[in-house]
């Protein structure tokens, strides 16, 4: 395990707050063409003051006004623990028992990149895994003006790739890469169907949609990491449009 992965969590389980703004970008791709390619965005922003306090809101990224495009937000302050979506049956609504976070996180994780877990893993807000095991230093680059290391580890079928500042160890951007077919699929929902796999994962291959063609996934996460920011309350008072 680099040295630097250890320190990067260490950075995240010790600190008193977090707060970034980001983006996760998702590019199918079913061809060589321009054309045969799709992307679609999705602007967000965590928050977090320990031992309770939390905010994690996300939008798919449309052609109209930012206020019109699907939105969601999942946040917990001295009132409570709420969510909210932009669809009639999911409008605000309390959740009742604390494991409904990570409940709601897992759920709108596939549908926003993984920006929804990523973070408060390595907070430890939620379980669910180490989202650095695994990776093994494959070079340094510059991300954002930030001298980083980058760090690789294989999936099936594609790569997972994080990039870590060199100066405070922060996550700044991860990259993953899959190849889809079929046939791959099918297996996959074979095994998941067979395997005790964690529920994120099992849900992410049986409930996705079945694609007839071959296909390459590629998502990226642009991260802006602050530890320790000046947070007070009103950052964990949403007030969601009516």
């Amino acid at each position: 395990m680099s040295d630097l992965v250890a320190r990067v969590r260490a950075a995240y389980a010790s600190c008193r707050g977090y707060r970034d703004m980001g983006e996760a970008s998702v590019t199918i791709a079913r061809g060589t063409k321009p054309w045969q390619r799709t992307t679609q965005r999705f602007p967000f922003q965590s928050a977090f003051v320990r031992p309770a306090r939390f905010l994690f809101e996300w939008k798919v990224m449309g052609v109209g006004p930012h206020e019109e495009w699907p939105h969601a937000a999942a946040w917990r302050n001295a009132r409570g623990l709420f969510a909210w979506e932009t669809s009639d049956e999911q409008a605000e609504q309390t959740l009742a028992s604390p494991g409904s976070l990570a409940e709601v996180l897992e759920r709108w994780s596939p549908a926003c990149g993984g920006s929804a877990t990523l973070v408060p893993r390595l907070l430890g807000v939620i379980d669910g895994g180490d989202p650095l095991e695994g990776l093994q230093v494959a070079g340094e680059d510059e991300i954002d003006g930030q001298r980083a290391q980058r760090l690789e580890r294989g999936l099936v079928g594609g790569v997972f790739v994080a990039w870590i500042a060199l100066e405070r160890p922060l996550l700044l951007r991860t990259f993953s890469r899959l190849r889809h077919s079929p046939e791959r699929d099918a297996a996959l929902r074979a095994l998941a169907a067979r395997v005790d796999l964690p529920e994120e994962l099992r849900k992410l291959v049986s409930e996705a949609p079945f694609d007839s063609g071959e296909r390459i996934v590629e998502t990226t996460l642009f991260l802006r990491p602050e530890l320790d920011p000046a947070l007070d309350d009103t950052s964990f008072d949403l007030a969601p449009p009516r």
